[in-house]
C-alpha cells in the first residue's frame, strides 16, 4: 500500500489567498446554504487599480475612511482636510468605495453624480485604505448594493472576516467571494435608480444647509 507523500511548506510560501485565521472561515460560511441563486461580488465589480501621483495629487479631493459612510461621501470634509502626502488610489463617478479597515463602522459609499460634481474638475483620490470598485457591466449602477452591503447580514460577515489585531481589515478575496443574491436585471435597475435619487436628495440637502450656514446674520 502506498503512502501519500507529504509536503511541506513554510507560511510564507502559502500566499495571500491562504489564511489559518478561524475568523476567515467562519465568515466564508454564514452566507452558505441561503436559499436562492447567488453570484460572488467578483462577478459583478472589479478592483480599480489607477493611482492618483504628483501634480494630479497635489489638486485632488483626497477621501479618507472617515469621509465615506452610511452610502454618502463627505466631499466637504474633505476638501477642509487639505493635500496628501502620498500616492492614493483613484476613484470616478460610479464607483462603489469599501473600506477594508473597520468594516464595522459602515464606511461604505458611492461616487454618484453630485459627489462628482462636487469635486469640480479636481481629480478624486482615496485613502489605500479604501477598496475602490467599479461595474464589470458598462454603464451599470452599483448602488443596489448599497443596502445589501450596510445589511445586517452582510456587517456580520464583514465583522467577523476582520484579520490583525491594532488595525483589523477585511481581506480581498473575503469581500470579492460574498454572494449577491441574483435578481432580474430590471430589479436591480430600479433599486439602483432609486437609490440614486435618495442619495441625490440628501446632497441637495447637504448643499442648502452649507448655503444657510454660510449667511451673514
Amino acid at each position: 500500500m502506498k503512502h501519500a507523500r507529504a509536503v511541506v511548506k513554510a507560511l510564507a510560501d502559502l500566499g495571500d489567498d491562504v489564511a489559518l485565521a478561524p475568523e476567515r472561515h467562519h465568515a466564508a460560511g454564514l452566507l452558505a446554504g441561503k436559499d436562492g441563486a447567488a453570484d460572488p461580488l467578483g462577478a459583478i465589480v472589479e478592483e480599480r487599480g489607477e493611482r492618483v501621483i504628483d501634480r494630479a495629487l497635489a489638486g485632488a479631493i483626497v477621501l479618507d475612511t472617515t469621509h465615506a459612510k452610511d452610502g454618502l461621501v463627505d466631499v466637504a470634509a474633505a476638501a477642509r482636510a487639505g493635500a496628501a502626502s502620498s500616492a492614493k488610489k483613484r476613484a470616478r463617478e460610479g464607483d462603489l468605495l469599501v473600506s477594508r479597515l473597520r468594516p464595522y463602522l459602515r464606511q461604505i459609499a458611492l461616487v454618484t453624480r453630485d459627489v462628482a460634481r462636487a469635486c469640480g474638475d479636481r481629480p478624486i483620490a482615496c485613502s489605500t485604505e479604501f477598496y475602490v470598485l467599479r461595474p464589470r457591466a458598462s454603464g451599470a449602477s452599483l448602488a443596489f448594493l448599497l443596502p445589501w452591503l450596510l445589511g445586517d447580514e452582510v456587517q456580520e460577515v464583514l465583522a467577523a472576516a476582520q484579520e490583525g489585531g491594532h488595525h483589523p481589515r477585511v481581506p480581498r478575496a473575503t469581500l470579492l467571494a460574498l454572494p449577491v443574491p441574483r435578481a432580474p436585471a430590471k430589479r436591480r435597475a430600479a433599486s439602483s435608480a432609486e437609490i440614486e435619487r435618495a442619495l441625490a436628495d440628501v446632497y441637495r440637502a447637504h448643499a442648502a444647509l452649507a448655503r444657510a450656514l454660510t449667511r451673514v446674520v
